[in-house]
């Protein structure tokens, strides 16, 4: 057996076991493969291809063109096409402009970029069938995000990384390789692909992290630093699957009442949760009302913690996006206001002088 064919065989079987371990493809599935033109994407679609027979699974390829990027943006439009047309898989391309989606909704152009790429892929998959969507994340990229949301400040669940299989949909069949055995499998396979130029903008977090910090964390500190931040990453993987069957748990055990824009807690059960686990349960809350937990904080929990059991004033507190906590001495409520919460108190305000001013005139 020859280096090349030990290099492809090797890299197809580590795609494999992937997909058997987290049992991410049932047989005769339908999966819709996001294809950005780069080499990640495209070693994805070769890989799923060759274990096509063993599946029997259908595969469709999906690029969404960003419109960031001008004529490199239509030329990664174009290859993906052609490899589409070269693989006789059928494709679905469509342009959004993320720029623009950005300054609509107040967002980053990588938070803006991400959210229309998922819009993009849900709704292709939901108007042709297809039940798993398989993206390029690799093992490289899983490790940037832990270093990213290391220097964010964030708990386990940042640190866990990408998890490999999301919402019983999303599907990272690569996330077990670096980036290096991407490369070896197409330069074998004789496989082209594109560049994007913004990978090498130092504007960006994650290019800094792959280009500068990590590089300097290889060399002056440990030169095996990818293996031990995406180990520490699957360690915290496994707890969170824990703590995640415990704080279900416990978030049924302690509420009272579930409706769509509010949910009431009975505090006495809330106040015998140990800390770690209480504060799982209001973010698991919050994220049921909210639907997201954008702009909620570690400090923001500690807050809501300090408000229900430990402070004696007021009744109720703010969250970002309209959403306002209650207590009383029996229950705790977690509401998303219909109203911006200013508008909710200058009512609350004057309806108090008036309940004021008439108490005043009966006397």
């Amino acid at each position: 057996m020859t280096d090349q064919t030990t290099i492809k065989n090797d890299f197809i079987n580590a795609i494999a076991k992937t997909i058997a371990d987290f049992n991410m493809i049932d047989s005769e599935d339908a999966i819709l493969v996001a294809v950005s033109g780069g080499p990640d994407s495209v070693s994805l679609v070769l890989s799923l291809l060759a274990l096509q027979k063993k599946h029997r699974i259908k595969i469709g390829i999906a690029h969404l063109n960003h419109m960031l990027r001008g004529e490199e943006s239509i030329r990664d439009q174009s290859f993906v096409k052609a490899l589409a047309e070269k693989l006789d898989l059928p494709f679905f391309g469509e342009q959004k402009d993320v720029r623009a989606y950005a300054k609509k909704h107040g967002q980053s152009i990588e938070e803006a970029g991400r959210e229309v790429r998922y819009q993009f892929f849900d709704q292709v998959a939901k108007n042709h069938g297809y039940k798993k969507i398989a993206t390029g994340h690799n093992k490289d990229d899983n490790v940037e995000l832990v270093l990213m949301n290391l220097l964010r400040g964030s708990g386990p669940k940042g640190l866990s990384g990408i998890p490999p299989y999301r919402e019983k949909k999303y599907i990272r069949p690569l996330i077990r390789v670096s980036k290096s055995r991407v490369l070896d499998f197409l330069k074998v396979e004789k496989q082209s692909y594109v560049v994007d130029s913004s990978n090498t903008d130092m504007a960006y977090l994650r290019n800094k992290i792959r280009h500068s910090l990590i590089p300097h964390l290889q060399s002056e500190y440990n030169p095996e630093i990818t293996d031990a931040l995406d180990r520490l990453s699957n360690i915290l993987k496994q707890e969170e699957d824990f703590w995640n069957t415990q704080t279900e748990q416990a978030f049924h055990n302690c509420l009272i009442k579930s409706e769509i824009d509010y949910l009431y807690f009975a505090k006495s059960s809330m106040s015998d949760l140990h800390p770690a686990l209480l504060n799982r349960v209001f973010r698991t809350a919050i994220f049921c009302i909210k639907k997201d937990l954008k702009r909620i904080s570690h400090a923001h929990i500690n807050d809501v913690v300090q408000f229900c059991f430990n402070s004696t004033s007021g009744i109720s507190m703010d969250l970002p996006d309209q959403i306002r906590v209650y207590k009383n001495k029996t229950s705790i409520m977690i509401k998303k206001e219909k109203e911006p919460l200013r508008q909710i108190g200058k009512k609350e305000k004057k309806l108090k002088r008036l309940a004021n001013n008439k108490q005043g005139n009966k006397s």
